[in-house]
């Protein structure tokens, strides 16, 4: 298990003084990206080896967000790989122990020259990383509650059948690239979060990954509100192509 600590920040918020939930998504990366160069397997690494972990999905429970000038714990560690898939879990949490936070994804150990998987994963990736239980299966160890292993999802994200409400088309620029030359993660959340019905703040979030889109790409965002709780928007090329498919909830 890896883990930094940290203190919120006024430029992580949103509007109601608590950390964003594209601020959550940012902590979890950087907090793998962390473990990752502090066990000798980072950046360098990936480019020595040509390869890169991609995101391809992940749900976000939000218990409680962090307000401004909280302290808080993030913490990761990986759970499970099979062939060239790797699950890794997510923890922020206050200093006194009280859990906010947790996430559950699944990465690609992709080559990033072709853009197929590798099946290959080097012996000291897997010594760097180690394995240990997945969130779900420690929730009593971090105080959170049973019953809330009865809302994770198991299935994909349904795209709708009606047609959503499509909205102006955007076009990557040089601030939505990370260091794979592609749209990050959490830009490709921003995007979707800014399109979202005024006020909407999701105790649940969900997204899988389809595409990778690159500089000078456009990207056309359709908003599926499919009752006052639940709000899915989809990214599409302008071919018409999926790149992510996310779902927002919130507690009825």
């Amino acid at each position: 298990m890896y883990s930094f600590k940290s203190r919120v920040r006024y430029s992580e918020l949103s509007a109601d003084k608590k950390l964003s939930l594209v601020s959550i998504i940012n902590y979890f990366q950087d907090c793998c990206t962390f473990e990752a160069e502090d066990t000798g397997v980072g950046l360098k690494w990936l480019k020595d080896h040509h390869t890169a972990w991609m995101l391809t999905n992940w749900q976000i429970h939000i218990l409680r967000r962090p307000e401004y000038c909280e302290d808080i714990e993030i913490m990761t560690w990986a759970c499970d790989f099979r062939y060239f898939i790797g699950k890794r879990s997510f923890l922020i949490r206050s200093l006194t122990g009280e859990p906010l936070v947790f996430a559950l994804s699944e990465w690609a150990y992709v080559n990033v020259e072709t853009g197929f998987p590798n099946k290959k994963v080097p012996q000291e990736e897997f010594d760097a990383y180690g394995m240990a239980p997945p969130i779900e299966k420690r929730f009593e160890e971090f105080g959170i509650a049973q019953s809330t292993e009865d809302e994770i999802y198991k299935g994909r994200i349904d795209i709708p059948e009606a047609e959503g409400i499509e909205l102006p088309k955007i076009v990557v620029s040089g601030e939505h690239l990370d260091t794979n030359d592609h749209v990050n993660n959490a830009q490709y959340v921003a995007i979707a979060s800014s399109v979202l019905p005024d006020h909407f703040e999701a105790d649940l979030f969900r997204a899988e990954y389809k595409m990778q889109s690159k500089l000078g790409d456009v990207l056309v965002p359709y908003v599926y509100k499919e009752n006052e709780n639940l709000c899915k928007v989809v990214l599409k090329d302008d071919a018409g192509n999926v790149k992510l498919v996310c779902a927002f909830a919130r507690a009825c």
